[in-house]
Order: structure tokens, then C-alpha cells, then sequence
């Protein structure tokens, strides 16, 4: 009640502005200064670490919450809002990259972090924030609103459904336990599968437990093709099949996989000189006046796209090579074949226009896709939040190259970031630990989106009332940016 409370005060004192903030260079700007008075600065310093904290258990960074939060403490213009969330969620990442490097996968010996599904999303969501950022830029902004309320508000009904139905399969998963325990009426097969399924209490074991496997084994000469014509791999039958499981078991179980980071520092170093291209670092004069700016713009879509090929085709040939070597899935793994894929890319992308059109980071977007593809919640959330952590660094850059950001703040509120990221996880693993019930944590993925809904739309509405009460249109396009003048 207080955050709406602040938000409608500063709705009422609101005045018509002439932006005259809009093309000043903010990098050296001093810590306190300004309406950054000490006080604010402390007042917004706390109420981050309270907001990351939380977030960072979902999964998410918390940008929903964090660009309301500066905008009125501070009294900056949203895109300074923008920026310093975007380097608080930067620095919570990076917090939550560090306690989840040597986290291992609950029920198998691997990462946490599941690295090709976040490759292969990566890809897809980085080429979806180019498009975001264009309607961005060209919708009005009640338009943006609006269909923030109904996206977020879709994701938060849906993730809370989930959580509910995973509450209840725990529930049974105890009660079968009990049962167990008092009697031998219920097999002791079915319940420790049951209790394996509920619990997913983390443990770095070094013997995987039994799952409920799709397990396939295959001929060793038998040719097997897996995917349609736009996909289609064939396994490498070359090896022995116990010689490829342990080859295959020993290549997932690596904490930092050199591909993965190969593949991740090439996409972030081609998103920032890509950003910095466009927003006229490079060339001050660089617009859409020039004959290469449409085709500049447009390579992200050929980059971006040719690593989804990559890893989708990478993808498949594992799942192949694991199903020939008779290796088990473990409960909440993809089966990567032709089908997940083209179910997988455009999930990616709208992932990454939702982003890129409502200012935030991704993970109100992305969990919500991963609980609904029913991962582990665990890995679900340690997946998100490492594919935050290099969008939100390349956001960053971008901001700090460009002068919205100043590198003080950053430094500041990145490292209140850290802290609350460090905090949240914390946290929440105790309380899984304890209470032996992941869906927790779908029921605060899905509570800070809801909360998120709340206060981006208030926000958004409050801002909207400003400018039409100052004459401006609400409802017209913004074509500045795609028309050339000259």
C-alpha cells in the first residue's frame, strides 16, 4: 500500500517537464547529489536489497519493481530508472552466479544450471530484445502498459496454478511416504519415486537416484535419425555404448562447460558493440539516414539466428547420443527432437520481445515458461537467473557507454544487488531444505509477478495521466526514430 501510496503522491506533484535531463551525460555523476540525496540513496539502498532478495529466488531480477522504485525516490526520467536497474540486476546475477556455480542438480550429477537449454533460450531471447526494443520505441506508452497487465497478469495466474497442483502432488508424495513408513501395503518402489519427485532436496551426489526414466536403448548399428528435414541429425554410432554413456555422463557433469562460455561471451560482446553501434557511440550522426542502418539493425536476426541452429541441431545430437548409450532422463529434462524445438524458439523470441517492450529483464517471462515445461524449480530458477546475468550485462554496458548511467550508482546499487542475490538464495535453500517443498519456490515466482503487475500498471497509468494533463497524444505512434528527415 505504501508503493502505490508513493506512487500517486507523486503522481499529483507531478509537473509537465521539458526534458531537458533527456541528453545529459551522467557517467561521473557523484553518488550524493542532487534529489540523490543521502537519505534517498539510503531509503532506495534498503528497499533494494528487501526487493532483490525475494527476486532472486524466483529466478528473476526484479525490474518490474526496481524502475518504480528509482523513478520515485530519485525523480529521474525513466530511462535513468531503466539503467539503474538494469546494473542492480546486473550485480544480482553476478551474486547469484557465484552461490550457484558449485550448486549441483538435485537429482543427478550435473550443474544446476541447465547450460544447453540456456544457450539455446539465450540465442532466441537476445534476437526477441531487438524487436522489443523497436516496439518499444514505436508504441504509445498505454499501449505498452496494457499489454504488460495482460502478459504478466496471464504468466502470474498460470505460474501460481502451477505451484498450486505441485503443493498438492508434494502433499500426496508425504502422505505416501507416511504410509510407507507405518505399513508395507504401498510398494517401496512407488514411494521412493514419489518422494523423489516432491522433495528435490539438493544434494551433490555422485549416484544419481532412480527417476522415472524414458530410457530407449538402440542397436549399436541401427542408423538413427532424429528430427525432420529443417533439423536432421544422425547419431554417431561410432563409439560402444558403455564407453559413450560414461563419456556422455562425464561432459554434463563439467561445472563450466568451455562451449557454453564460448558461445555466451560471443553473443554478449556481438549484443554490446551492436547496442553501441546503434545508439551512436561509434557515430554521432549515425540514424536511419544512412543506407546501412537497416541492414546493421537487422544482423542481429542472422547472428542470433544462426546459434540457434547450432544449438538446436547440438541439442538433438546429445539427446541422440544419450538415448543410443541408454542413459536415463531425469525428471524435468527436455527431450530435445524437432517438436521441442519449434516449440522452444518461439518461446525464446516472445520471451525476448517482452523484455525488450516492457523494460524488464526476462525472468518474469522466462520462469513462467520453464515451470510450465515442468523443470525442476530448482534448475528452473538457476537457469533463468544465468541467462539474466548476461543480458543485464549487456544492458548495462550499453547504459554506462551512453551516459545514462553513472559507474558510482552502479558500483553502489550493483553491489546492494549482490548482496540481496547472496541473501535470497540463501534463504530459500534452507527452506527447502526443511520443509522439502520446491514448489515454494514457484509460489514467490509467481507472487512477485502478480506484485509486479500491480505496481508496473499503477505506475504506467499514473504517468500516462501526466502526460495527457501536459497535452500530450497518449495514443500516437512514435515514428521519430524510423523516419529520416532529411
Amino acid at each position: 500500500m505504501s508503493v502505490v501510496s508513493l506512487m500517486v503522491a507523486h503522481g499529483v506533484m507531478g509537473v509537465c517537464k521539458n526534458e531537458t535531463d533527456t541528453d545529459a551525460d551522467h557517467l561521473n555523476d557523484l553518488l550524493f547529489s542532487g534529489d540523490m540525496h543521502a537519505g534517498a540513496v539510503a531509503g532506495a539502498s534498503i528497499l533494494c536489497w528487501l526487493i532483490t532478495s525475494v527476486a532472486v529466488a524466483a529466478g528473476i531480477g526484479g525490474g518490474g519493481l526496481l524502475v518504480p522504485l528509482y523513478f520515485i525516490t530519485f525523480n529521474v526520467e525513466q530511462t535513468r530508472a531503466v539503467s539503474l536497474s538494469k546494473g542492480t540486476i546486473f550485480g544480482v546475477a553476478l551474486g547469484n552466479f557465484f552461490f550457484l556455480r558449485k550448486e549441483r542438480h538435485p537429482r543427478t550429477d550435473r550443474p544446476m544450471i541447465d547450460y544447453p537449454t540456456a544457450i539455446f533460450m539465450q540465442g532466441g531471447e537476445l534476437a526477441g530484445v531487438v524487436v522489443g526494443v523497436l516496439l518499444n520505441i514505436l508504441l504509445p506508452e498505454i499501449v505498452t502498459i496494457i499489454l504488460s497487465a495482460v502478459v504478466l497478469g496471464f504468466n502470474c495466474w498460470k505460474t501460481l496454478q502451477k505451484a498450486v497442483a505441485k503443493r498438492r502432488s508434494e502433499t500426496q508424495a508425504f502422505a505416501c511416504k507416511l504410509k510407507c513408513s507405518l505399513s508395507s501395503t504401498c510398494p517401496r518402489d512407488k514411494a521412493q519415486l514419489a518422494i523423489e519427485a516432491s522433495a528435490d532436496e539438493p544434494k551433490a551426489s555422485k549416484s544419481p537416484p532412480p527417476s522415472s526414466p524414458e530410457k530407449v536403448v538402440l542397436e549399436p548399428t541401427a542408423d538413427l535419425n532424429c528430427g525432420d528435414a529443417v533439423v536432421a541429425v544422425k547419431c554417431d554410432l561410432a563409439l560402444s555404448e558403455k564407453n559413450l554413456a560414461k563419456r556422455i555422463l562425464a561432459e554434463r557433469a563439467l561445472s563450466y562447460p568451455i562451449w557454453a562460455w564460448q558461445l555466451l561471451i560471443l553473443m554478449v560482446i556481438f549484443f554490446i558493440i551492436y547496442s553501441m553501434a546503434i545508439g551512436q557511440v561509434f557515430d554521432n550522426d549515425y540514424s536511419s539516414c544512412n543506407r546501412s542502418y537497416w541492414p546493421v539493425f537487422l544482423t542481429p536476426f542472422i547472428f542470433y539466428g544462426l546459434v540457434i541452429i547450432y544449438m538446436a541441431r547440438r541439442n538433438i545430437q546429445m539427446d541422440c547420443r544419450m538415448r543410443e548409450a541408454g542413459i536415463d532422463y531425469v525428471e524435468g529434462d527436455i527431450h530435445w527432437n524437432s517438436k521441442s524445438v519449434a516449440m522452444l524458439v518461439p518461446a525464446a523470441i516472445g520471451a525476448g520481445i517482452a523484455a525488450g517492450l516492457l523494460g524488464i529483464g526476462g525472468g518474469m517471462i522466462l520462469g513462467p515458461i520453464f515451470v510450465a515445461l515442468d523443470f525442476q524449480p530448482q534448475v528452473g530458477t538457476a537457469t533463468t537467473g544465468f541467462m539474466i546475468l548476461f543480458t543485464a550485462m549487456g544492458g548495462t554496458a550499453k547504459y554506462l557507454t551512453i551516459g545514462k548511467l553513472s559507474w558510482r550508482h552502479f558500483l553502489w546499487f550493483g553491489s546492494i544487488g549482490i548482496i540481496g542475490g547472496q541473501t535470497g538464495q540463501r534463504v530459500v535453500k534452507r527452506i527447502i531444505q526443511k520443509t522439502g517443498r520446491p514448489s515454494y519456490v514457484v509460489f514467490i515466482l509467481g507472487g512477485i509477478i502478480g506484485l509486479a503487475v500491480i505496481v508496473m500498471t499503477t505506475f504506467g497509468i499514473i504517468r500516462v495521466i501526466e502526460d495527457a494533463d501536459c497535452g500530450v497524444d497518449v495514443w500516437k505512434l512514435n515514428t521519430h526514430d524510423f523516419t529520416c528527415a532529411n
